[in-house]
């Protein structure tokens, strides 16, 4: 699971420092995925309870109930998928902004597939910047999604149709042709990946070393008319599990210039508090409702 360093323009730990709080943040984990998984072995992660029902005040000679409730015990792969739920809500919390863990289900965040996927898939020795909002001249500017890896800096789109075929097209709209129903327009995920490029120039403003990577990703449908001199990379359904395999070996380990990088980021990117954030979004909701 990648690192996520930043989410939108929430406060974020790893502005503290990327190499301090990356090693904290694997000592922690590494620490608790011990204490964890001796738990499980030992049957006693979701343990019994005993419940006693104390008899009313009126009924004079009624005894107390007890009740045992039994215990559960996972197998192996639903305690793997329940921990990957777990590590995600950690991960969270290293950026969002202050908020507690009952709080965070207000952010709108889970329901996106590339926000999974990146968040998931990626190994932890990549930076992931999920939609961040960069201080630009007198304003802010969101950006699109991308990690920060030892070896590049991957700007990565994500189209989420269902077994759709994208026509690829060097116009500012492309052609979805989904499984089912008709085919619709889409705008050209290249606007948003060239846009964003272009500022984390600025951004880094000659700071960085390394490649810059423009990755478009369909993991559950295909491309078609992509031309032979692409300067982007393509990704369809039946290339993913071999991408991101290939991805995280790219990423065996963190490099000290890829914290210096990230660093430089976190520096020249908008930050709020959780809850300045939720207060906006209420106050959008109210203008909206008027």
């Amino acid at each position: 699971m990648s690192q996520l360093m930043k989410l939108y323009d929430l406060q974020s730990r790893y502005e503290r420092g990327v190499l301090e709080m990356s090693k904290r943040y694997l000592e922690q984990t590494e620490a608790d995925y011990r204490s964890v998984y001796k738990k499980w072995e030992e049957g006693e992660l979701f343990p019994g309870e005993t419940i006693v029902r104390k008899k009313p005040w009126w009924r004079m000679f009624a005894r107390s109930e007890t009740i045992e409730l039994p215990g559960k015990q996972l197998s192996r792969p639903a305690f793997l998928k329940w921990y990957a739920k777990r590590l995600e809500m950690h991960k969270l919390l290293y950026a969002a902004g202050g908020a507690r863990e009952d709080e965070v289900w207000r952010l709108s965040y889970r329901r996106q597939l590339d926000f999974y996927l990146m968040l998931h898939q990626l190994n932890d020795h990549y930076g992931l910047f999920y939609r961040p909002v960069a201080q630009y001249q007198q304003g802010e500017v969101e950006l699109g999604s991308f990690v920060v890896g030892p070896t590049a800096i991957h700007l990565i789109a994500w189209l989420d149709g269902e077994e759709s075929i994208y026509h690829v097209s060097p116009a500012k709209k492309w052609m979805e042709q989904p499984f089912k129903g008709e085919t619709r327009q889409v705008l050209s995920p290249l606007i948003d990946l060239k846009r964003t490029e272009d500022m984390l120039k600025h951004l880094l403003a000659g700071e960085s070393d390394l490649p810059v990577e423009r990755i478009i990703v369909a993991s559950k449908g295909y491309f078609d008319h992509v031309p032979k001199d692409a300067t982007s990379t393509y990704v369809n359904k039946i290339d993913f599990q071999a991408w991101i395999k290939r991805m995280n070996d790219l990423a065996p380990h963190t490099k000290a210039q890829q914290a210096r990088i990230c660093d430089r980021l976190l520096e020249r990117m908008a930050s709020v508090t959780f809850a300045q954030a939720i207060e906006r979004q209420e106050e959008t909701f109210e203008t909206a409702e008027e």
